[in-house]
């Protein structure tokens, strides 16, 4: 068994003992999704969404968003920046394994507990709420990978200039409620001023919510949406690579 296989285990096992972090992840997207997918009309037909339902449209592709958002802007910056905080990346770059090896494993944790609750998500919909399911499927694979990449590239540049795990959570919990508001997590893009309509289309997470509704209504994200979560993860793993600090 490698060390790196290794180190994602304890990581997972570490993840997974801390109920709170679970919790949290499983909780929050999943009771939006239930609260909204209870009340009355939210699964019938609207023809503001092209005769989809809401519930579809709109609040299950903003369960999946916002989990990814949550995990990768507060959670995971949050291990590392604690990890350098309390000696352990620094005691790693004196032992055999590279500390690079646990920013992997770590990362592999997130991304495996990512896949898990998307899943749960779109199957928790379906059987309880007869959510229909994303009407193309390759733009929905695309939209995760893309919109996982860049909401983790911009965790990873919080995690390399935060000093502490609060100060980490501190600066993601900072950064994601501006990117709510203007991602149409608060106001559905359709209610959007048509200005704040395309700023949301360049902000990872508003692009993300907004590749996901298109993936769900059975059409392709925009080239605005796609470049701009390429760009994001682009710029932001290579600042954070240029700036981690490992002590």
């Amino acid at each position: 068994m490698s060390a790196l296989t290794k180190m994602t285990q304890v990581e997972a096992k570490l993840f997974l003992r801390d109920a709170r972090a679970p919790a949290t992840l499983l909780g929050l997207p999943l009771a939006l999704l239930l609260v909204f997918g209870l009340m009355p009309g939210v699964n019938d037909p609207d023809p503001k969404y092209g005769g989809r339902t809401g519930l579809a449209a709109v609040i299950a592709p903003m369960s999946v968003a916002l989990m990814l958002a949550m995990l990768a802007l507060t959670m995971f910056p949050n291990v590392l920046a604690t990890y350098r905080e309390k000696g352990v990346l620094k005691r790693l770059s004196a032992s055999p394994v590279r500390p690079s090896r646990l920013l992997v494993a770590q990362l592999l944790v997130s991304l495996l507990s990512a896949a898990v609750v998307v899943l749960l998500i779109v199957g928790v919909g379906r059987l309880a709420l007869h959510v229909e399911l994303p009407r193309n499927l390759a733009a929905f694979a695309v939209s995760i990978l893309l919109g996982t990449a860049s909401l983790f590239g911009l965790g990873l540049l919080i995690a390399a200039f935060a000093p502490t795990g609060r100060a980490a959570s501190g600066i993601g919990g900072a950064a994601l409620f501006p990117l709510m508001a203007l991602g149409g997590v608060w106001v559905a893009r359709e209610q959007l001023p048509p200005l704040l309509g395309h700023v949301a289309d360049v902000l990872p997470l508003g692009a993300t919510l907004s590749s996901l509704r298109e993936a769900w209504a059975g059409n392709w994200p925009s080239p605005l949406q796609l470049g701009s979560m390429v760009l994001v993860a682009v710029v932001c793993t290579a600042f954070a690579a240029r700036f981690f600090r490992w002590e």
